[in-house]
């Protein structure tokens, strides 16, 4: 049996037959376990687990014979039995939805520059944005007990929110903002994105502007830009219904695709606001090979302001979005969380801006 203990200071509570049981599992497995490398030694397991943790404990010398041992033997220590014994995992889950294009790296490092520093590691699981995907991987990483939990998006199953609100550990939504929060939440406004967008456009002078991009009946997050952009294009009095869609997942090829079939349908359209700087870059790319001038013909823009946005000629104009500062803010709510501190506020909007250049 184990037990969850929701105190100020998030801790688990275990009970001692939950370890014994992982060290049982351990030795029916055929793994080194501390016993081994105790008997091997001839010293107590206490002792060898002290050099492990806390080498402060044990003299040099005998610290030494035991991490030779440690690597002779091959020993790994349990985390998961470590885990309970200390009620700390120093694990942290992220879900993300897909590692098909780059936009999560800089997020990572800034998550990671954060919470390897106090000892944590990250598991790290995706969900092609599907809901049901998500479902399953929230119930099995959860049941690995981690420290705390972050995960993008704010559109889950009921099942998914009951899981994560009872879970009795820190839970942070990023990369959008929500009305309801779990627990924390940072990001930004998806919507806003879509009519900041739109505007600038129009404000260019372009009449007929589209959205291109992939998933985008099922990334929840892409549906809100789109629905800012319609609503903005209308109330300006120009058309909103450009719209070009793909199942594929996201690449520079695909940009070539959705700029082709957006303007074999809507040959009139002389601005496209990509869903993200690859799909952007792929089409600029198409439009040089066919002789298309960029801006002049059709302006181009791209989402996210990757590298690739402004190492292009024309360089890409794109939208900004603070994914690093996003990880770091991330990580920090949860540690102040897990160590039982206050926090001024529980959701953080991190903002965005349009970052002007040559395409457009």
């Amino acid at each position: 049996m184990i037990a969850l203990s929701k105190t100020s200071s998030w801790e688990r509570v275990a009970f001692p037959g939950d370890i014994e049981q992982m060290m049982n599992l351990s030795r029916k497995a055929g793994r080194v376990t501390l016993s081994d490398v105790a008997k091997h030694l001839g010293v107590g397991t206490m002792t060898v687990s002290r050099a492990i943790n806390k080498p402060q404990m044990v003299s040099p010398e005998l610290r030494s014979r035991i991490m030779a041992a440690v690597e002779q033997l091959g020993y790994i220590p349990n985390r998961v039995a470590g885990g309970l014994a200390s009620g700390k995992a120093l694990s942290i889950p992220v879900i993300l939805p897909t590692l098909y294009h780059s936009v999560y790296v800089s997020f990572l490092e800034g998550l990671c520059s954060v919470l390897q520093v106090e000892g944590y590691q990250i598991l790290l699981g995706t969900t092609e944005y599907r809901t049901d995907t998500e479902e399953q991987l929230v119930s099995t990483l959860l049941g690995w007990w981690p420290d705390g939990l972050i995960i993008a998006g704010v559109d889950h199953s009921q099942r998914t929110r009951t899981l994560l609100g009872s879970a009795g550990i820190p839970i942070v939504e990023i990369m959008d903002l929500s009305q309801e929060p779990i627990d924390l939440n940072v990001g930004f406004s998806h919507h806003q994105v879509g009519a900041a967008v739109a505007e600038y456009l129009a404000g260019q002078g372009y009449k007929h502007i589209a959205y291109a991009g992939t998933q985008t009946e099922i990334d929840f997050r892409s549906m809100r830009r789109i629905a800012g952009f319609q609503d903005t294009l209308r109330r300006l009095g120009l058309p909103h219904h450009y719209i070009q869609r793909s199942h594929k997942p996201s690449s520079l090829a695909l940009g070539k695709e959705l700029l082709l079939g957006l303007l074999e349908q809507y040959p009139q359209v002389d601005a496209v606001f990509f869903a993200n700087d690859d799909q952007a870059a792929g089409a600029l790319f198409e439009c040089q090979r066919r002789g298309l001038a960029v801006p002049e013909k059709i302006a181009l823009m791209g989402f996210n302001d990757q590298e690739i946005a402004s190492q292009t000629n024309p360089a890409l104009t794109s939208v900004w979005t603070p994914r690093r500062e996003m990880g770091r803010k991330a990580a920090e709510m949860l540690l102040r969380r897990l160590r039982g501190q206050k926090l001024g506020k529980k959701q953080v909007d991190t903002g965005f801006k349009i970052v002007e250049r040559a395409s457009t």
